[in-house]
């Protein structure tokens, strides 16, 4: 993690000057106090008037280099969080969606909020401690050796035993840390499936049980909390019971030297205040290795995400669909063991349009999302333009077909940005897709038009209005593949009847669409119609081949 701080060489270098600085000056503190007793016990008004002169410059010069400090901290600090969260961030964003799907979402949003706030409070703010109490102890070290080596032989001897308690403790402190941060995140997957399930759970009154579930979560991540927080509690109160016995023994040791004529009292004071420099961040650096020791099973996990290759960004460069997606042999299980998919073949031709039907759970959403690249495990092979798909750069892959997805997702912003999805389209584009999708209804009658916010997931719309606005965003992207799964199912007949239509008359397009509305007027108007049967292709052609072999698709379209 200390890379992020070498990225910021030159603040990184003020942090450490300053720290320097202000331990120096916390130190200088003995020397000023040993000053300002001695004045005063020596009678002197002019050496006690001077005295005070320096305690106040002392205390002026440390307020603004306390204030220097802190912000050059929080300043550092910023950039380093912002540049770590930023770099998982984009790892976990460029994943394919294969590796997306392999781990419950929430962990990742564990990993981006709790267990970097570990790392904010455990490493980053404690390595600059830890800095601090370091130089403070290296330069009250020497000091209170110039200033008596008795004492200071004293204080080093005692001091061996806080200094090894991070090697003794520091393993264990570190799994105590990993499994809080672990339960966090099994936590945060609890609260996430719970209010994604929000509806469900009062349309099927399962409040109390929903509550049990979430009682046994929330209190198991609380004892992992506790158990940690009474682990690192036990460390920090032996460091903190040796570092009283040298408090203690060290003013024994001075007022030794004070009745036996070898020290004065400000001599006296400002070794018990070289103490202080030297015992708290003595107790606090045995602390501090601690917890930072703690936070390595969480950096090993990050490291695991930044370090993790899934091949997303690489393989075959492909901007253009010039001929034809072949389907050969492709099977495919979700499971490893039952097929969902059973050596199905077709060839998609470019321009042409295509319907998939067939029965529920006959593999038709499958088809579009191996074609997509969902999941790369299918045997067989699906190739575009003779490449196979697996082998295309996901992001090519994704110019060359847009989807139009069954449960459509809306961001909290506006109708025109779920549209555009944030991009800079000709007003022109956005007008043509907001007609095609007709959406233009929706819109006129809103108060401030394209610009209406959604809502939350678009809980400001209907269904069917959520889905022509996923239809709108399909069609400005203007990819040569369009693939559409059951997109227009909360549509009413008209509307979904005006909507294919329009799309199945734009030039050139490439489409495939997965649907269970058999309406007869616009399956004429198929290229071809795929048939599914329990994960095979149990048949294919024109809408009036397939009703005259009287087939499954016959009987299927009669039962519609």
């Amino acid at each position: 993690m200390y890379k992020y701080m070498l990225k910021h060489k030159l603040l990184t270098v003020f942090n450490i000057a300053f720290t320097i600085i202000d331990s120096a000056l916390n130190v200088a503190l003995a020397l000023v106090l040993k000053l300002l007793f001695e004045a005063g016990s020596s009678g002197s008004i002019i050496e006690l008037r001077n005295a005070i002169v320096v305690f106040s410059l002392y205390i002026f010069v440390s307020s603004i280099v306390w204030m220097i400090l802190k912000a050059l901290r929080a300043s550092l600090l910023r950039k380093c969080l912002t540049d770590l969260k930023n770099q998982i961030f984009t790892k976990i964003i460029y994943r394919s969606i294969n590796v997306f799907n392999e781990e419950n979402s929430a962990k990742s949003i564990s990993l981006l909020t709790n267990d970097i706030n570990i790392l904010e409070q455990d490493y980053y703010t404690n390595l600059f401690e830890l800095l601090t109490n370091l130089v403070g102890f290296i330069i009250a070290t020497i000091a209170l050796i110039r200033l008596n080596i008795y004492i200071a032989l004293f204080i080093f001897i005692l001091e061996l035993i806080p200094l090894s308690m991070p090697v003794v403790f520091g393993k264990s402190l570190s799994k105590h840390k990993n499994k809080y941060s672990d339960s966090i995140g099994l936590f945060t997957v609890k609260i996430k499936d719970i209010f994604s399930g929000f509806e469900v759970v009062k349309g099927f009154n399962i409040e109390k049980r929903i509550l049990k579930d979430y009682s046994i979560s929330n209190g198991e991540a609380e004892l992992a909390r506790y158990r940690y927080n009474i682990f690192a509690g036990i460390t920090d109160s032996l460091a903190l019971a040796f570092g009283l016995i040298m408090f203690l023994g060290t003013i024994g040791l001075s007022r030794y030297f004070v009745i036996n004529g070898k020290m004065t009292i400000g001599y006296m004071i400002a070794a018990t205040q070289l103490m202080n420099n030297i015992v708290n961040p003595l107790v606090a650096l045995s602390s501090r290795l601690n917890r930072l020791k703690s936070t390595k099973l969480i950096e090993d996990k990050i490291n695991d995400i930044l370090n993790k290759e899934d091949g997303s960004v690489e393989g075959i460069s492909k901007n253009s669909f010039d001929d034809k997606i072949c389907f050969n042999n492709v099977s495919f299980s979700y499971d490893g063991e039952k097929n969902v998919l059973k050596n199905v073949n077709f060839t998609i031709e470019k321009g042409r349009k295509y319907a998939i039907v067939g029965n529920s759970g006959g593999g038709k959403s499958t088809v579009l999302k191996l074609l997509l690249r969902y999941y790369d495990n299918f045997s067989g092979d699906i190739l575009i333009d003779g490449i196979d798909n697996r082998n295309i750069k996901a992001e090519d892959l994704y110019k060359l077909v847009t989807i139009i997805h069954q449960n459509i997702y809306m961001f909290d912003s506006s109708i025109k940005d779920n549209i555009t999805l944030f991009e800079g389209y000709d007003d022109t584009d956005v007008e043509n897709a907001i007609k095609k999708a007709g959406l233009g209804a929706l819109i006129n009658k809103l108060d401030h038009g394209i610009n209406s916010a959604v809502g939350e997931n678009g809980c400001n719309l209907s269904g069917g209005e959520k889905q022509r606005i996923a239809i709108a965003r399909a069609i400005i992207k203007n990819t040569p593949i369009l693939v559409i799964d059951e997109a227009t199912s909360s549509l009413d007949n008209e509307t979904s009847y005006n909507i294919e239509n329009s799309i199945l008359n734009i030039p050139d397009l490439t489409c495939i669409v997965v649907t269970h509305k058999l309406n007869e007027d616009i399956l004429k108007r198929y290229d071809e119609i795929l048939v599914l049967k329990d994960g095979t292709l149990s048949e294919k052609g024109t809408f009036g081949e397939l009703m005259g072999k009287k087939g499954f698709f016959y009987n299927l379209y009669n039962v519609a």
